[in-house]
């Protein structure tokens, strides 16, 4: 009996599988990229057939019992699958994205992460030319704003020439010639905090540049910072060392410090002896310190005998330290200057 059930069985299945239709292999067709959901594992059709039983037509509908004997062969597979892949089955699940929703992935930028494996994309020449128009537009723009300033600056108009320098350092905020001139721009309103910013700024960006040391540096001496004035103007003239300007500011900056012998030494860097004897005078002067302002002035007496200048300062001097000889002989020699002056004209 149960060689005759198994018999019929067998040819039943036989039969069955004779006039079941067969579909082919589907093979991958070309995909877009942004259809594609990251992180899915194709694992189970079962479930991809259940969720795909909304959207399907009239046509899918008749083939239900075909796709079921499908199932039913395709069930040892989707265990070793399972078996495989981990996780569980819910997490492997694919479904088949709508147009709509592969619309918006299309829509949604790549960020393609360089490593040490990704090859480098050199731009081609029209993209270098485009790279290259632009930075020469920026760079005549900016020399435009930072000319037209310097002019403003010339003519008086400082509020016209910090607007034009601040467009010009919004172009090229890395400019330390915008920034030093936009330093003087606020100095000259008054505006110390804003243009110590500026010269601070112009000194970091081109530290080796003396005009920009300078005017850093004796803005500090104005401010009273006479040690920090100290340290960029002797930058300063250790770069340019034929600047008047910049050994006078140090001169005056070692004065406030009582370091008289220096700032002497940078008086005649700025000038010559004669005159830096007269500076240092002057300073020892109204610092009250008489005698050394004489000494300087004698000297400056013995370069140039005919000064009236300087025997009109000596007799000051001499008469506030008690030496009235010294101060009539003075007088005497100024008199007989004007005397000779006169006889020659």
């Amino acid at each position: 009996m149960s060689k005759r059930i198994f018999a019929s069985t067998f040819i039943s299945i036989a039969l069955l599988l004779a006039f079941v239709p067969h579909h082919s292999i589907a093979t991958a067709g070309v995909f877009d990229w942004s259809a594609l959901v990251t992180g899915e594992a194709v694992a189970d059709s079962t479930a991809a057939d259940s969720n795909n039983d909304t959207t399907k037509d009239s046509a899918d509908a008749n083939k239900k019992g075909g796709n079921g004997f499908v199932r039913v062969l395709s069930a040892p597979f989707r265990a070793i699958g399972r078996l495989f892949g981990g996780g569980k089955k819910n997490e492997q699940q694919a479904r088949r994205i709508s147009n709509k929703e592969a619309g918006e992935f299309e829509s949604t930028p790549v960020t393609r992460i360089k490593d040490a494996n990704t090859p480098v994309v050199t731009p081609d020449s029209n993209s270098a030319s485009a790279n290259s128009a632009a930075t020469t537009s920026s760079s005549s723009e900016f020399d435009r704003h930072l000319n037209k300033a310097r002019e403003l600056l010339l003519a008086g108009e400082v509020d016209n020439a910090i607007s034009e320098l601040t467009t010009a350092t919004a172009i090229n905020q890395k400019s330390a010639a915008a920034n030093n001139l936009l330093g003087v721009a606020y100095e000259s309103k008054g505006w110390r905090d804003s243009a110590l910013r500026s010269f601070e700024m112009a000194v970091t960006l081109d530290e080796n540049n003396a005009e920009h040391l300078n005017n850093l540096g004796f803005l500090l001496y104005k401010n009273g910072d006479y040690e920090r004035a100290t340290k960029y103007l002797k930058r300063a003239a250790k770069i340019d060392k034929n600047n008047p300007r910049i050994w006078n500011n140090l001169g005056l900056a070692y004065c406030e410090r009582e370091k008289f012998d220096d700032a002497y030494h940078s008086f005649v860097q700025a000038a010559g002896e004669y005159q830096g004897r007269l500076n240092i005078a002057t300073q020892l002067q109204q610092r009250g310190h008489a005698q050394d302002a004489i000494k300087h002035l004698e000297k400056a007496q013995a370069l140039r005998p005919n000064s009236s200048e300087v025997l009109a300062r000596l007799v000051s001097l001499y008469e506030m330290t008690g030496r009235s000889a010294d101060a009539e002989n003075a007088r005497r020699a100024i008199v007989a200057l004007k005397t000779f002056a006169d006889a020659n004209k």
